[in-house]
């Protein structure tokens, strides 16, 4: 067909939807759709870079978050106002009302010097604004300060946020995974 003129019947538009066919629609209907349709093979680097993109959050995930919920469970019941210790710095940031990341630094009242105690967590389906920043201290470790909003109040929505924030880059990461085994083997 010649660019810009007209073709008039049917088989012009059709011809014109079927660029990528070869020959005449007569000779494509005796042959198998395999030997004019080649399968397009993918090239496996996507899919490795999802799969490295996925094992990255798991890593950030359970290094940001796994050790303060699991310490907040074993010392659950033991917190008590630490008197000591005043939260500076805090504040919360809410992402399309479902995700909830906070951030506080806790310092010490006493020593000064002292660098200040960081304490992040995320919760699902929760706001953390207006809540009092309370420091605690746990009476079985002397060393293990938190929010009591964090560790007492917000802690089974902690503990399957990151469950289920866990689980879905997992998932994704085995799909890469999956998908990057198959454009190897293809």
């Amino acid at each position: 067909m010649s660019f810009g003129k007209r073709q008039s019947g049917v088989g012009a538009s059709a011809q014109a939807l079927n660029v990528g066919m070869v020959g005449a629609p007569s000779q494509i209907a005796n042959e198998p759709a395999a030997e004019y349709a080649a399968e397009e093979t993918r090239h496996p680097f996507r899919s490795l870079v999802g799969l490295l993109l996925c094992l990255a959050g798991l890593y950030w995930l359970i290094s940001a978050y796994s050790r303060d919920i699991v310490r907040d469970h074993l010392l659950h019941g033991t917190w008590q106002p630490a008197y000591d210790l005043r939260a500076t710095d805090g504040k919360c940031s809410r992402t399309n009302f479902i995700l909830t990341t906070c951030e506080v630094n806790i310092k010490s009242v006493v020593k000064p010097d002292q660098a200040p105690i960081h304490v992040s967590f995320m919760m699902l389906f929760a706001s953390g604004g207006g809540e009092a920043l309370i420091p605690m201290r746990s009476t079985k470790d002397r060393a293990a300060v938190s929010i009591y909003y964090a560790a007492e109040t917000k802690l089974w929505n902690r503990t399957l946020s990151f469950v289920f924030f866990v689980g879905a880059v997992a998932f994704w990461g085995l799909v890469a995974l999956f998908l990057f085994l198959r454009a190897i083997r293809s």
